[in-house]
């Protein structure tokens, strides 16, 4: 990934490329009338606006380095012009029986009929052995969301400039 202002020359004293390593890939859905009525999330504009905040949860699965099910509930705000920031906290269960704590912020673009694209940072904390790794880690993550569910390509950003 190139760091640039527009143009496609890299910003001086920046590295022209950043290691991003893939971590996981998750797979959700809105729960529907689980806890929360059909379509399993709620937004509220108590200000006669577009602005407003919301909450959903979900369940869904994680595959690739980190695997296994995951549960997750969104706090997002919608914007005056429409694009949602998420804020999601979750859980996952790993194969192995590990804990995995997560959080991922960002936006999410919607443009017309297309499913809504986003871009997320987030971390993950474990206290088991074999992912006590990630709680150093800052991720980067990209997605889809549409009627049909999400789908979050996550990254891990692998520090690597000079001590």
């Amino acid at each position: 990934m190139a760091v640039t202002a527009g143009s496609e020359e890299p910003l001086a004293g920046y590295r022209a490329d950043v290691r991003l390593e893939p971590l996981s890939i998750f797979h959700w859905s809105y729960e529907e009338d689980a806890r929360v009525e059909a379509p399993g999330y709620a937004i509220v504009s108590a200000y006669d606006s577009e602005e407003g905040i919301g909450y959903g949860e979900g369940r869904g699965t994680a595959t690739g380095q980190i695997e296994g099910t995951v549960v997750w509930s969104n706090y997002p705000r919608r914007r005056t012009d429409g694009r949602m920031l998420p804020n999601v906290r979750g859980l996952v269960t790993t194969r192995d029986g590990a804990s995995i704590l997560f959080e991922l912020r960002g936006r999410t673009i919607f443009e017309g009929d297309e499913p809504g694209r986003q871009n997320l940072v987030g971390w993950f904390e474990s206290d088991h052995k074999s992912y006590r790794w990630l709680n150093d880690v800052v991720c980067i993550a990209e997605g889809t969301i549409s009627a049909a569910g999400m789908e979050i390509h996550i990254y891990a950003g692998i520090h690597e400039l000079p001590t």
